[in-house]
């Protein structure tokens, strides 16, 4: 038995694996376990991940066909032994005390998840090195996903890896196989359960930034795959005429991703997608008038209504100016 299960999905990192293993090694806090899981990478990732098994004996390794983080994320939890679960990406590192302040903190606060603190890096330029805001407070997951998710650094609640989770807690809620941006499907999920948060400002978790980063190839189906998420979460707030606000907010950012869409598409299946996506943004359209907005909010809905990407696209130049009533 481990106190704290550490799953890594692997996938194409030779240059970065040992960066990250190693770092997860050299914790201040030993009672864990490290699992990676190589999903099919087909350069030297695996290879280097069976080389750690005979290294350390907290290492253990699952070996699978590509099906994408997400399905790698739910590889380890199903070997996970830990009370705590942690997730790490391959091409990121972790400060040595990152486990030891986040394991103290969980059991001081008697909580469910702790948020720590990362530093965003660029190996292009160090200058341009730079973390989020944070401070030690304590939330419950309901306000994070209906009043902290939609501010301007609202990644640091998306993501998984900057987090230690009860395992009771993180078992509930499963990454959804086969889509990109996963962290935003479960974030839509695990927020939404009756948990008990609490941040640090320690930066402790090291997120790189590189230009091969899968994230940033854009493609359409990454692009219907976040609309998807961003309108699941309109959805939800949306039943209750108190986030009506919040919901026009995640709609504006979502037309965005429509928009980019509409000039991606190749072949009549995306296309197809792409109506159904269209078509989900005019039936939101359609109830956020309904709701009780601003003057110019609601004015503004009476256009997208018509064409949301067109009037996106105007909108965009006009930015500035928007942002001060949106």
């Amino acid at each position: 038995m481990a106190e704290v299960s550490i799953i890594v999905p692997v996938y194409q990192v030779e240059n970065y694996i040992r960066q990250c293993v190693d770092s997860i090694l050299a914790q201040t806090f030993t009672d864990f376990e490290l699992i990676l899981v190589d999903d099919g990478s087909k350069d030297q990732s695996g290879k280097i991940c069976d080389e750690y098994v005979l290294i350390d004996e907290r290492v253990k390794v699952i070996h699978q066909t590509n099906s994408g983080a997400a399905t790698a994320r739910n590889s380890g939890m199903n070997q996970a032994v830990g009370n705590y679960f942690m997730f790490v990406d391959s091409d990121d590192y972790i400060a040595p005390t990152m486990l030891e302040c986040l394991h103290k903190t969980i059991l001081n606060e008697k909580a469910d998840m702790v948020v720590c603190n990362c530093l965003y890096f660029f190996e292009s330029d160090e200058k341009k090195d730079f973390c989020t805001n944070m401070k030690l407070e304590t939330l419950s997951g309901m306000e994070i996903f209906y009043n902290r998710k939609n501010e301007r650094n609202y990644g640091i609640w998306t993501v998984v890896w900057n987090k230690l989770i009860k395992k009771e807690i993180v078992q509930k809620v499963k990454f959804r196989s086969g889509k990109y941006y996963e962290d935003e499907f479960w974030a839509n999920d695990i927020y939404q359960m009756d948990i008990k948060v609490v941040t640090i400002p320690d930066c402790l978790y090291y997120y790189r930034q590189h230009d091969d980063s899968t994230m940033k190839k854009k493609n359409i189906k990454k692009n219907f795959d976040i609309v998807e998420a961003l309108q699941e979460r309109i959805y939800i707030y949306l039943k209750e005429e108190k986030y009506s606000d919040q919901a026009y907010k995640v709609f504006i950012y979502s037309l965005e991703y429509l928009e980019e869409s509409k000039r991606m598409i190749t072949n009549q299946e995306e296309q197809d997608k792409f109506i159904q996506a269209e078509k989900r943004t005019k039936d939101i359209v359609k109830q956020l008038k309904q709701r009780k907005l601003s003057k110019m909010k609601s004015v503004s809905l009476v256009f997208m209504g018509i064409n949301p990407c067109l009037v996106f696209v105007v909108g965009m130049k006009f930015r500035g100016l928007l942002e001060r009533f949106l």
